[in-house]
């Protein structure tokens, strides 16, 4: 065999053993393989629900609620569903500028997180707007009728619900003149 035959022989059996490539090196990705590997379903969104906490559970291994979504409207939108719903005849406007319209009262069970946020962002009165506590806010649903005096008034209330993953990870108190 001649010297350059000799040379492409070797070239030939160097390339098909990795091409110098450490021993058990794993081949580079290519374009398609390196995105798929990369790309990773996004973060799910929180997602925030207004309605009434109808009951609350602390039987299971995990606390649950009732909930009963609504929509809780402001300004024209408020103004524009109350006439539509007759609550208000056209053109006298609606109480205090907000309408809750909630036409199906059926319910949903939700778990609650174990580090479920209870905040008063929405709600001055209610513990002068700071943080509650998950414990006593459950409690709170065992109790007859409270009023803003209370540091939570259970299911005589409204609420904003966050929601990540079909569990509550967040509850702000609404307050409705």
């Amino acid at each position: 065999m001649g010297g350059r035959a000799l040379l492409v022989a070797l070239a030939l059996v160097v390339a098909g053993c990795g091409g110098g490539a450490g021993e058990g090196a794993s081949p580079e990705p290519t374009q398609s393989q390196a995105s798929t590997q990369t790309t990773s379903p996004p973060a799910p969104t929180p997602v925030e629900h207004f309605g009434y906490i109808r009951s609350v559970s602390t039987a299971g291994p995990v606390a649950t609620l009732a909930f009963d979504e609504a929509q809780f409207l402001t300004g024209q939108q408020a103004q524009k569903a109350a006439e539509e719903d007759g609550v208000v005849p056209p053109g006298e406007p609606v109480p205090n500028d907000y309408y809750i319209r909630n036409p199906d009262k059926t319910t949903r069970t939700l778990r609650i997180a174990n580090d479920a946020k209870i905040t008063a962002k929405r709600c001055q009165p209610c513990r002068n707007g700071q943080p509650g506590q998950l414990g006593p806010f459950l409690a709170s649903f065992m109790k007859g009728r409270q009023t803003y005096a209370d540091p939570y008034r259970g299911k005589y209330s409204l609420y904003w619900l966050t929601i990540e993953n079909g569990e509550v990870v967040a509850v702000d108190e609404q307050y409705v003149p």
